[in-house]
């Protein structure tokens, strides 16, 4: 029997972990992959399966390809009613019952999948009754029979995923631990609390044939990677140990940050990246939601993280229950003011199987009704508010977490009273000009935010200088936007020090040896009429190099 398990990924460089761990769980059967996008011609993809004429097909199943899926398989069931489909994942373990209804699966897999799928292919193989068997749902006489999932796989036993694959230019997901201590009301992981962890020896020897492998980002799909502190200092000594350029992306909970987790970070700084998940700093929305609400810890152990010199990524969520305007401007402000390098002002989502979707009621809460369910409104927010919060979370990832606004931005906070402030009265002048719905390139976005500035009273020659700055150190594009445009000449003898090497050893090492034409394509030269690195007036100019991925900037004073 010919199995085929599938996956229709958000990105293309994206990876699929669960179709992996199975295929190599229920080895030595045989089971091939097929990886695919979202985004892919829906015909192209249902040509790609069948073209392999498997008996039975796989689908992997999420919030962001769920509704690909189910047509997927109305497809394949007109096209060969004979072919078995097993559905399984998060979006599809708590709604089994709708779905086997309308005919557009034979199985489903509930929960963990690696042994419950292993044992089903081997009762369907030997043509056996899986009436017994834990983990599935399935259609008898018309009914619905479901069989919960009561057995946990052990880590160790299941096979390093990504054996003889490319995955230079893939986004590797990988996992050390499963289950989560937390009951979050709006969080599928809350509803297995039962904490596995992988050995150290094994998370070892998997680390290094994906870094060996080339992997450039790795993330770590561990539900609370610190949960363990011991487990996760061990795991950070083991990437001390690699020799690699790789990233390893991890999850954390800043309440349980502590001095033992920040001194094991020293020396892998640029190794590891954290998202963290505070979502709000409203203490009773969090009681309503069945987390922590000891907010200052939290904020706290977010900004040891941040001092630390790691990439910190923060989520907050509008539409908890019990949030409101005014309390989610408070959550933003208190982040905003931590200064982390991407903030995520993201949108509840009434996830199946979650505790919120059943006492959605309670708080009023109404969403949409198809993937990902979001919210709309709840008894504490309009649908008008939450509309404006999503327009300030556009700006906030445009301009702040695209991280080449950081002066400019740091100068305009000091003519408003906190941060919500400046995005909301940018998100006025955006809603006024007609510019959301529209694609905007780097050089427009300057332009308007300069537009902006000029509208506020704000002095817009020393912001055109924090502009300046702020181009020409994160861009190495010379075809400047319209506010930065100028007719002020490079003299000759500023130009010239970058052709003396024993200038350039002293400011620009990294610029000695390169060619003129290598230089000509690195370096760039900018006048400002304000020193802006020190906030003094002043004319002076500033070279800026662009090479190893880094920018170098130095000073000309002439």
């Amino acid at each position: 029997m010919k199995t085929l398990l599938v996956a229709l990924n958000a990105k293309y460089y994206h990876t699929n972990l669960a179709i992996r761990n199975i295929k190599l769980y229920c080895r030595p059967m045989d089971i091939e992959l097929l990886e695919m996008t979202i985004n892919d011609d829906l015909d192209l993809i249902l040509h790609e399966i069948l073209n392999k004429r498997p008996n039975l097909i796989g689908f992997s199943c999420y919030i962001w390809n769920i509704d690909k899926v189910l047509k997927l398989c109305e497809y394949i069931k007109k096209i060969n009613k004979d072919v078995l489909i097993v559905l399984g994942g998060p979006e599809v373990s708590y709604d089994s019952d709708d779905l086997l209804k309308i005919g557009v699966a034979d199985f489903i897999v509930l929960g963990e999948g690696e042994a419950t799928f292993k044992n089903l292919l081997q009762r369907i193989h030997n043509g056996e009754n899986v009436c017994d068997l834990n983990g599935i749902s399935y259609m008898n006489d018309g009914k619905v029979i479901s069989r919960e999932n009561t057995d946990y796989v052990c880590l160790d036993d299941i096979p390093f995923p990504y054996d003889g694959e490319d995955i230079s230019n893939k986004l590797v997901y990988y996992e050390t631990s499963r289950g989560c201590p937390f009951r979050c009301s709006y969080c599928l992981s809350s509803l297995d609390n039962k904490l596995r962890y992988a050995s150290i020896e094994k998370v070892r020897d998997d680390l290094e044939k994906l870094t060996s492998m080339g992997a450039k980002i790795v993330k770590l799909i561990d539900r609370s990677f610190d949960s363990n502190i011991k487990r996760a200092v061990e795991i950070l000594d083991i990437i001390r140990e690699l020799r690699c350029d790789t990233v390893f992306h991890c999850e954390v909970n800043p309440e349980l940050v502590n001095q033992e987790f920040i001194d094991s970070l020293k020396g892998i700084e640029d190794k590891v990246q954290f998202e963290v998940g505070i979502q709000t700093t409203n203490k009773e929305t969090l009681k309503n939601v069945s987390r922590n609400p000891d907010v200052s810890s939290a904020l706290k152990g977010i900004k040891l993280i941040i001092n630390a010199g790691v990439k910190v990524h923060v989520d907050l969520i509008a539409g908890l229950p019990g949030d409101d305007f005014n309390s989610i401007v408070k959550s933003f402000n208190d982040v905003y003011e931590l200064n982390p390098d991407e903030i995520q002002l993201g949108f509840l989502k009434l996830l199946k199987g979650s505790s919120l979707r059943k006492n959605k009621d309670i708080y009023g809460i109404r969403y949409r009704s198809d993937p990902p369910y979001e919210v709309l409104m709840t008894n504490t927010i309009s649908y008008m508010e939450l509309h404006e919060l999503k327009n300030i979370a556009f700006l906030v990832d445009k301009y702040y977490n695209s991280g080449k606004f950081k002066m400019s931005l740091r100068f305009l906070l000091d003519f408003f009273k906190e941060p919500f402030k400046l995005y909301k009265r940018l998100n006025y002048f955006w809603v006024k000009n007609g510019f959301y719905g529209k694609k905007h390139s780097l050089n427009d976005l300057f332009d308007i935010i300069y537009r902006f500035a000029s509208l506020e009273g704000i002095d817009v020659e020393y912001f055109k200088d924090c502009l300046r700055y702020d181009y020409m150190y994160f861009t190495n594009n010379k075809a400047y936007p319209d506010c930065l445009k100028e007719d002020k000449k490079i003299p000759d003898e500023v130009k010239s020090l970058l052709r003396d090497d024993e200038w350039l050893k002293c400011n620009l090492p990294s610029a000695v040896g390169m060619s003129n034409s290598e230089k000509n394509r690195n370096l760039s030269i900018g006048f400002f009429r304000h020193d802006v690195l020190n906030m003094e007036e002043g004319n002076v100019y500033m070279a800026f190099l662009h090479c190893d991925n880094k920018t170098y900037c130095v000073k000309i004073n002439v």
